[in-house]
């Protein structure tokens, strides 16, 4: 322990004559020790942060391990919006932008009354089909309005790669999360309303079959054990 506490003290010693900053690790060291992340998660993170400490940032993995922890450290862990659980408000919301859609309309108040007497109603997907202009989407940005969620558009049209979903590994060059990973960021919260818009418009190629990887996204019984490449 004595050698490696003095070992350490060296390169703290070296890295700063160099000019190299230690303090941007220190730092997300402290953002690690965020409560909501997952105890998996931080494991893994801590573990790239000491190998990232041990690379000169000359080498190429240290700016794609560096961009890997920003990733993983941009996520809303614990954020969550609280919901309106006035009915009737969420009625005039959808009414005010809305005219028509009766049937629509009342099949997401019924949805939002479940949800809210039973606490039990997690991530469940409603289908909206039509053709162009019927307002699927706008229906979409009104449920968030009327709950106090955040509200994030993900359009998978003429999607046909598969890595868009699942994300790409990261050892590749120029490797991203996939979209869905994206989204949640842009999101600033673990609860917002998700809007996957054009879903019937995706198609496959030699990448792979993107429409395969989303009914793993989709399916409640197994979502919860989604992973993303990246």
């Amino acid at each position: 322990n004595q050698k490696e506490y003095y070992l350490r003290e060296q390169m703290k010693a070296i890295s700063s004559e160099l000019g190299e900053d230690e303090n941007e690790f220190d730092e997300i060291e402290k953002k690690l020790n965020n409560p909501a992340i997952p105890e998996e998660t931080k494991e893994k993170a801590l573990k790239e942060l000491n190998r990232l400490r041990k690379l000169p940032n000359t080498v190429p993995d240290y700016s794609i391990l560096r961009n890997y922890l920003d990733v993983l450290l941009e996520l809303p862990y614990g954020i969550k919006t609280e919901d309106n659980k006035d009915l009737k408000l969420a009625k005039e919301i959808l009414d005010s932008e809305h005219s028509g859609l009766e049937k629509v309309k009342e099949r997401i108040l019924e949805h939002l009354a479940v949800m809210h007497l039973t606490d039990k109603v997690n991530a469940q997907i409603i289908c909206f089909v039509g053709p162009p202009g019927v307002g699927k989407t706008s229906i979409g940005k009104s449920i968030a309005k009327a709950l106090s969620r955040n509200f994030v558009k993900m359009s998978v049209g003429g999607v046909k790669d598969e890595s868009e979903i699942r994300g790409h590994r990261k050892t590749y060059v120029g490797a991203m999360p996939g979209r869905i990973i994206y989204n949640l960021k842009q999101a600033k919260s673990m609860n917002p309303v998700f809007l996957i818009d054009e879903i019937d418009k995706m198609s496959a190629d030699y990448k792979g079959d993107p429409t395969s990887a989303m009914l793993e996204v989709l399916d409640p019984e197994q979502n919860t054990m989604f992973r993303d490449h990246y």
